[in-house]
């Protein structure tokens, strides 16, 4: 790679860097990426992810080796749509074979090699009764036995592990309430976790790109509606990717604010996916931008009620009522329950390739929900659609937001000759630009 290339790819990552410090991810991965040799790549990521200040709990399941065991002891299993029959013979077997497993994952991300990617890393991994299962029951006269269901997640020592700057494994096995071993699905749990948490994403390591679409490329971002229209229209997805959709659209509306589908095979997959402004899988979202619209003259009483405090305390410039209604068409709002709780507007320099992105507010209930971000990036792609190549803003104390959201600082002389024109040296605004 040359310098210059790495050297951008490294300045671009550092906003996904500095947003994700201090956040959970839950990370579900199957006992195929110790079978076919593939965990030790994703070990050397997940202890840079590690490094980087986010919290990982890690979800491994086991699949090839259960059936390994359950071969070697002539046990089959009854599999209804439910899940399987887990008999008490069946239930040793499968208690050995993700017991394997999990020494295996900790002896993956414990190894610290000199000159091996995960040299120096100190990753130390924690794993224990963090789960409490149930059992499935009898359903449509069928005993489940001794497969289960998560019943609660002991969120604060997980949470608790974490501060602690550990790794958190969770495996398919869980102990019920009376104290009986349960064999869980490892999707489920991953699932449980990641809601249970709050976490800001949970990712799927998956056989495959992410969810096709129609024109043989991969979907790159759905909203939960539109993965739901998916899942309603494309009879020829692939099961285990319906089911990942599936759970998708349910941890999404569970309060977690995103869901990754990622290649497991995919050398970097993780990083590529989550450091790149493209990523590589399928991101699944809520459905905020129904809530952002184009501005109508309707609009201008509650875009001047958001203005106002932000004009008197100096962070926005004063702006007239007739100059909002002049310049109307040029705002976006999020409106919510018949109330707008944010606005911004874009103004375009088609002779510099630039647009402007300026007076960007939300209602002050609503300034840690992320709806500021998602406003944005509304009008990143507006701006992208429309053939902009940079935008700019000036900003007097909101930069170091901007700047954690991708834009860097630049000078005056740089903005399209008109608007240098119309910049006020008495506010001394900070100018920052954000490539497309």
């Amino acid at each position: 790679m040359h310098s210059s290339q790495f050297v951008r790819g490294f300045r671009e990552s550092s906003p996904y860097i500095h947003r994700f410090r201090g956040n959970a991810f839950v990370i579900a991965l199957g006992g195929d990426v110790l079978a076919d040799g593939s965990f030790p790549a994703i070990a050397s990521d997940i202890a840079l992810l590690k490094s980087l200040g986010i919290g990982i709990v890690l979800v491994c399941g086991a699949e090839p080796q259960i059936a390994a065991a359950l071969s070697q002891s002539g046990i089959e299993l009854t599999v209804t749509d439910h899940g399987p029959v887990v008999s008490a013979d069946a239930l040793q077997s499968i208690a050995r074979a993700v017991g394997g497993v999990r020494f295996e994952i900790e002896a993956a991300l414990s190894r610290g090699v000199s000159g091996s990617p995960m040299s120096g890393a100190d990753v130390r991994v924690v794993s224990g009764n963090f789960l409490v299962a149930r059992p499935l029951g009898v359903i449509d006269g069928i005993d489940h036995q001794f497969y289960g269901k998560p019943r609660e997640v002991r969120v604060e020592a997980i949470r608790s592990q974490i501060a602690e700057g550990h790794v958190v494994l969770l495996s398919s096995m869980g102990v019920s309430l009376s104290g009986d071993l349960f064999h869980l699905s490892a999707e489920d749990v991953a699932q449980s976790a990641a809601s249970s948490l709050l976490a800001s994403k949970l990712i799927f390591l998956v056989d495959g790109d992410g969810i096709p679409d129609q024109e043989g490329g991969v979907f790159r971002e759905l909203t939960d509606r539109e993965a739901r229209n998916v899942l309603s229209s494309d009879e020829s997805l692939h099961p285990v990717m319906r089911d990942r959709l599936r759970r998708a659209i349910e941890t999404v509306a569970s309060g977690v604010d995103r869901v990754h589908l990622v290649n497991r095979a995919h050398d970097g997959a993780l990083l590529l996916e989550l450091f790149t402004r493209d990523g590589l899988g399928t991101l699944i979202s809520e459905d905020r931008f129904e809530s952002i619209r184009p501005a109508a003259i309707e609009d201008v009483a509650g875009i001047l009620d958001l203005i106002r405090p932000l004009e008197a305390m100096g962070i926005l410039v004063g702006r007239s009522r007739e100059a909002i209604e002049t310049d109307i068409g040029r705002f976006a709002v999020i409106y919510r329950d018949g109330k707008i709780i944010g606005c911004a507007a874009l103004y375009p320099f088609p002779e510099s390739e630039m647009a402007e992105i300026a007076c960007l507010a939300v209602h002050p209930e609503y300034q840690k929900s992320g709806r500021a971000t998602h406003l944005l990036s509304w009008f990143e792609k507006t701006a992208r659609e429309s053939g902009f190549r940079k935008l700019f803003v000036l900003s007097t104390q909101a930069a170091h937001w901007f700047v954690e959201r991708g834009f860097v600082s630049g000078q005056v002389n740089e903005l399209p000759p008109v608007r240098q024109e119309l910049y006020s040296h008495s506010r001394k605004s900070l100018v920052l630009y954000k490539g497309l």
